[in-house]
C-alpha cells in the first residue's frame, strides 16, 4: 500500500492561519511560562544561598588564615642563597674616620656644624584663675605728701604689730631698727622730702581731735609724734613706726606657664646641649655692658585690660600699669608682703610673681586651694611632689652620728667662714661668662649646685604667674590679657648669633595670652528679709506700732573702706552689718545706722571700738547711741541702692468658728498668725527683680557666716576695748 503523501504546503498554510487567529494567545503563554520558570529559579537560588553573615565570616577566616601564614612564614630551602663564588662574594668594607680627610686649615668645625644663635620663641600663659580679694593692709602712717612719718614712742618689740619685723624686744640701738630708719630715709629721699619739718600728719591731728570728745574705758592713748625720716633715724630706735589699716580691693590673677618648653625653647635656638647650660648662660646687662647676668630670666609681664559696658559690649583693651598702680601701696607698707604657702614655693620663679602686701588678717586673701591650686597643671605637680617626698621619707632610716660618722672625711677649717670647707655645701651659682672691654666673652658653662659630671636639671613642667590689679571698682566686670617678657639671651653676642639684628634688642615679648580671665565684681553691699531680733529670741513679737504694719524688717550687709564723717576718714577694711533696719515700701535700703565698727586704733596698737560721744552739759552725761553713725548706702553714687518695692505678710488675720452643740450659738474667734510666709520685691542696683522670702535668707549660709565673723571681731575689739589683750594684739592673733 503506498504512503500517503504529506502535503507541506498546506500544512504550512494551516500553521500560518493558526498562528494569525492564536498567535497572541500563543506568545502570550509562552511570556508567561518562561517568567513563571525564572520566578521559580529565583525564589530557589534566595532560599538555598548562604547568607550575609556567613558570606562575612567565611571571608573573614580566610583573610585570618592569610594573616597567620604570613607571620608563621618562614624561608625555605629555595629561598637560601646559591653557592658562593668569587664573582659573588661581597667585598668587606672597614669603617673610616671622615675627620682624616677634612681640610682643617681651610675650613672650620662651624661650617660642617650650624652653632649660630637664634633668638627663642617666648611663651605664654596656657591656664589662669582670677580672685577677688578685699584685704586691710598694714601700712606706715605717712603723710599724704610723703615728707613726714608718725611714730610711737617706744623700742619696737617682737610683740607689736607696729615693731619693725625680727626686732628684738627691748628695741634700743639695734641693727633691726638702723634698717628700719635707713628704709625710711630713702622713701623720703624718693619724695623729696626737706631737710626737716615740724608739720603735724593731718590725718592724725583730724582723728586725735575727734577722740578727744570719746570714752574710752580708762586705757590710755600712746604718745605719738610725726617727725621726718632724718629725725626719726636721730631718735635711735626710741619711737617706732605706727601703722593705719589700708583697705584694697585687689584682682589676683594666678596663672601656669610652660617653664620646661621654655627652656628646651632656649636650649634648641641658643644650640646648646642641656638645660643647665641653659641656666648658666650668661649676656650683657642692658644696664652696664660690662657686667654679666643670667640669659635665661623673666622681666614681668605686660597686661591690658579692658570693661564691659552696661549694654553688654567690651571696651577697647588698655595697658596697665601694674607696677605703677601697686608701688604707692607697697611702699607705704615698707616692702612687707605675705609669705607663699610651701607647697607651691618650688613653682615660683623670680620675674613672674607679685608678692601679697602684709594684711591684718591673712585669711581675706583667696585660700591656696582657691586660687594657685585651682590651676590644673600646678595642683598635679604638686601632688607630685607631695608624692615622692612622701616615698622618700617612706625609704629613709633614722641613722645615728655614729653611723654617719667618717673616719676619713677631715672636720672643716676652723679659720673658714661658716659652710665652707672641703666636703662642704656645693659652690653657689654664678653666671658662666664675663664681660669686659672688648664684649662678651663665654665661659665654659658652670655646674649648678649639687649636680654631678654629665647630669641635667629637671626643671617643672609649669611654674606660676601672678599679677594683682588693685584699681577696680565694685559692680564692674574686668578681662585680662597678658605678655610674658625676657631678657634677650643674644644680647650684644654679636659674634655668636646668626644675624646681628638678634643682638640688637634687650628684651623679648611673647604673644598675648589667649585664655580667658575675666572678673566679674559683685556689688559690696547685699540684705536678706531677716529680723535678727526675732532670731536670738524667739520669744520676741515685734513691736506692735502702726508704721510696724506698713515696715519690714531686713538685715543689710556692706564691706567698708572707710567710713565716719568726713573729719574722721576712719579705715575699716572690712565688713560690717546691720543687724536689725525697718524699711517702707517703696523706701531705698541703704541707710545710716548706729553700729559697731572694729577698727585699727593706731596709739592704741590694736582692733578697737570707738565708744558714743558724751553729750556735755548734761547731768548725768547721757550716750547717744551704741557705736557710731554708718552708711550702708552704696558708696559708689553713679550706682542706685536696693529699693523695696513691696512686700507681703507679716499679719495674717482668720476668724475661727467653733460650735458649741446643737441648741448652743457657735463661738466665733480671731487669731493672729505673725509666723507665716513673708515676701519682699526688690530691685538690686543692676535693675533686676529680687524675690526675698524670710524662709530662705534665714537659712542662707553665706548670710549667716558673715554675721557670725562680724559679731566674732566685734566681741574681741570689745574685750580689747575693756582693757584685755596687750598693745599690739589684734582679733586675728597678729
Amino acid at each position: 500500500m503506498a504512503k500517503a503523501k504529506i502535503d507541506f504546503k498546506a500544512l504550512g498554510q494551516v500553521i500560518l492561519n493558526y498562528a494569525k487567529e492564536k498567535g497572541e494567545k500563543v506568545g502570550l503563554g509562552i511570556c508567561l511560562a518562561i517568567m513563571v520558570l525564572f520566578g521559580a529559579l529565583g525564589l530557589w537560588g534566595s532560599y538555598s544561598a548562604p547568607s550575609p553573615v556567613k558570606n562575612a565570616e567565611d571571608m573573614k577566616k580566610l583573610a585570618d588564615d592569610k594573616s597567620q601564614a604570613f607571620k608563621r612564614a618562614e624561608p625555605g630551602e629555595n629561598d637560601n642563597p646559591g653557592p658562593e663564588n668569587s664573582s659573588t662574594k661581597l667585598a668587606a668594607l672597614d669603617k673610616l674616620d671622615p675627620t682624616a680627610y677634612r681640610g682643617r686649615q681651610m675650613f672650620s668645625e662651624s661650617e660642617f656644624i650650624d652653632v649660630k644663635r637664634r633668638p627663642p620663641t617666648i611663651l605664654t600663659v596656657d591656664d589662669a584663675k582670677v580672685s577677688l580679694a578685699r584685704v586691710a593692709v598694714k601700712s606706715y602712717m605717712f603723710n599724704k605728701d610723703g615728707k613726714g612719718l608718725t611714730v610711737i614712742k617706744g623700742a619696737a618689740t617682737t610683740g607689736m604689730a607696729g615693731g619693725a619685723a625680727g626686732a628684738p624686744a627691748g628695741g634700743g640701738n639695734t641693727a633691726a631698727a638702723q634698717q628700719k630708719a635707713a628704709q625710711i630715709r630713702l622713701f623720703a629721699a624718693k619724695k623729696n622730702a626737706p631737710k626737716a619739718t615740724s608739720e603735724g600728719n593731718k590725718y592724725s591731728d583730724r582723728l586725735i581731735a575727734y577722740l578727744k570728745n570719746l570714752e574710752f574705758s580708762g586705757r590710755k592713748m600712746a604718745e605719738t609724734l610725726t617727725v621726718t625720716a632724718e629725725e626719726f633715724e636721730k631718735m635711735k630706735g626710741a619711737y617706732r613706726p605706727a601703722e593705719q589699716a589700708l583697705p584694697l580691693r585687689m584682682a589676683i590673677v594666678n596663672a601656669s606657664f610652660p617653664y620646661k618648653a621654655q627652656l628646651e625653647e632656649f636650649r634648641n635656638k641658643l644650640k646648646l646641649g642641656s638645660f643647665s647650660e641653659v641656666l648658666n648662660d650668661a649676656t650683657a646687662s642692658p644696664e652696664d655692658q660690662n657686667v654679666g647676668v643670667n640669659a635665661f630670666r623673666f622681666l614681668g609681664m605686660n597686661v591690658e585690660r579692658r570693661k564691659k559696658t552696661a549694654d553688654g559690649k567690651w571696651e577697647e583693651w588698655k595697658p596697665l600699669d601694674i607696677r605703677g598702680n601697686y608701688l604707692p601701696f607697697a611702699t607705704s607698707t615698707d616692702f612687707r608682703f605675705e609669705p607663699e604657702d610651701p607647697s607651691i614655693a618650688d613653682f615660683i620663679v623670680n620675674g613672674l610673681m607679685m608678692p601679697k602686701l602684709r594684711a591684718f588678717d591673712p585669711e581675706h586673701y583667696p585660700k591656696v586651694d582657691d586660687a594657685e591650686l585651682s590651676l590644673v597643671k600646678i595642683k598635679s605637680q604638686v601632688e607630685e611632689s607631695a608624692r615622692k617626698d612622701k616615698d622618700k621619707l617612706k625609704q629613709s632610716k633614722p641613722r645615728t652620728k655614729q653611723d654617719t660618722f667618717d673616719v676619713f672625711s677631715p672636720a672643716p677649717v676652723a679659720t673658714g667662714a661658716a659652710g665652707e670647707g672641703p666636703g662642704m655645701s656645693p659652690p653657689t651659682f654664678n653666671p658662666s661668662g664675663t664681660v669686659g672691654a672688648g664684649g662678651f666673652v663665654p665661659g665654659a658653662p658652670a655646674m649648678m649646685p649639687g649636680l654631678a659630671q654629665g647630669q641635667d636639671v629637671e626643671p617643672a613642667v609649669h611654674n606660676l604667674v601672678r599679677f594683682i590689679d588693685v584699681d577696680i571698682q565694685p559692680g564692674e566686670t574686668y578681662e585680662y590679657r597678658v605678655q610674658i617678657r625676657m631678657g634677650n639671651p643674644n644680647y650684644k653676642r654679636t659674634k655668636d648669633v646668626a644675624s646681628p639684628s638678634y643682638a640688637d634688642s634687650a628684651e623679648l615679648v611673647s604673644e598675648w595670652s589667649k585664655v580667658p580671665i575675666i572678673l566679674s565684681l559683685p556689688e559690696e553691699q547685699s540684705c536678706y528679709l531677716v529680723d535678727q531680733r526675732k532670731e536670738d529670741d524667739k520669744s520676741f513679737k515685734g513691736f506692735n506700732s502702726e508704721d510696724s504694719k506698713r515696715q519690714v524688717t531686713m538685715q543689710i550687709h556692706k564691706w567698708f573702706l572707710n567710713t565716719g564723717a568726713a573729719t574722721q576718714n576712719l579705715s575699716v577694711g572690712d565688713w560690717a552689718v546691720a543687724e536689725r533696719v525697718s524699711v517702707f515700701r517703696g523706701e531705698f535700703v541703704g541707710r545710716q545706722v548706729i553700729a559697731k565698727i572694729p577698727l585699727w586704733i593706731y596709739f592704741f596698737e590694736g582692733f578697737g571700738l570707738l565708744p558714743p560721744k558724751i553729750v556735755k552739759g548734761g547731768s548725768p552725761a547721757t550716750k547717744t547711741g551704741d557705736g557710731i553713725l554708718v552708711d550702708f548706702s552704696p558708696d559708689r553714687k553713679d550706682r542706685p541702692d536696693f529699693l523695696l518695692v513691696d512686700f507681703e505678710g507679716p499679719e495674717y488675720t482668720h476668724e475661727r468658728v467653733k460650735s458649741a452643740g446643737p441648741d448652743a450659738r457657735p463661738v466665733v474667734s480671731k487669731v493672729e498668725d505673725t509666723n507665716r510666709m513673708i515676701e519682699a520685691y526688690i530691685i538690686n542696683p543692676l535693675g533686676q527683680l529680687e524675690v526675698h522670702n524670710i524662709v530662705s535668707d534665714r537659712e542662707n549660709a553665706y548670710r549667716k557666716s558673715m554675721l557670725e565673723s562680724y559679731r566674732i571681731r566685734v566681741k574681741k575689739a570689745e574685750d580689747f576695748m575693756r582693757g584685755g589683750g596687750a598693745g599690739g594684739t589684734t582679733p586675728f592673733g597678729s
